[in-house]
């Protein structure tokens, strides 16, 4: 605690009680409802991350998962290839989500994008996810290294093929 914490927590020891109750009841209801409160230093808002579900994920959901992102993936370096050729070089970032970030980009490149936002989510569909599942889950190998390791090995076995 720096000095200031520890003045505050001798001036209002029943404010510290109760700020630590409340954090500890979030965070109880975060993990019976599956959900995990994502505080970043780098951004001032709140998000809720889907770490905790994303740990539930099957062998058929990381196999399926794989399979979406592998080609998603190569469709992705596809587009980047012509966009880069088209732009001399500048690639704006690729964003599906939301939708109006794609209307915002240079009209010289949104159908291209649009294009490939479709093939994503007709991707993710046809491997039996809903999008939020197939994001939850993407978000989810982010902070479960166990997850990652299980997609990875299932993409090194697609990519032998």
């Amino acid at each position: 605690m720096t000095n200031s914490s520890v003045e505050i927590s001798r001036l209002y020891p029943n404010r510290m009680l109760s700020k630590s109750i409340v954090v500890a009841l979030l965070s109880t209801l975060g993990l019976l409802c599956s959900v995990t409160p994502d505080l970043s230093a780098s951004t001032p808002t709140l998000m809720f991350s889907s770490a905790a579900t994303a740990q539930a994920v099957s062998d058929d959901e990381v196999s399926r998962f794989a399979r979406a992102g592998f080609a998603i993936e190569k469709r992705r370096q596809a587009v980047v290839e012509e966009i880069k050729a088209r732009t001399g070089g500048n690639v704006p970032d690729i964003n599906c989500y939301p939708p109006e970030k794609v209307e915002s980009l240079p009209a010289n490149i949104r159908d291209e994008v649009k294009q490939f936002c479709d093939f994503s989510r007709q991707t993710i569909q046809a491997n039996q996810f809903s999008v939020g599942r197939f994001l939850e889950i993407r978000d989810g190998q982010n902070s479960d290294p166990t997850l990652k390791q299980r997609i990875d090995r299932e993409l090194l076995r697609l990519q032998s093929r």
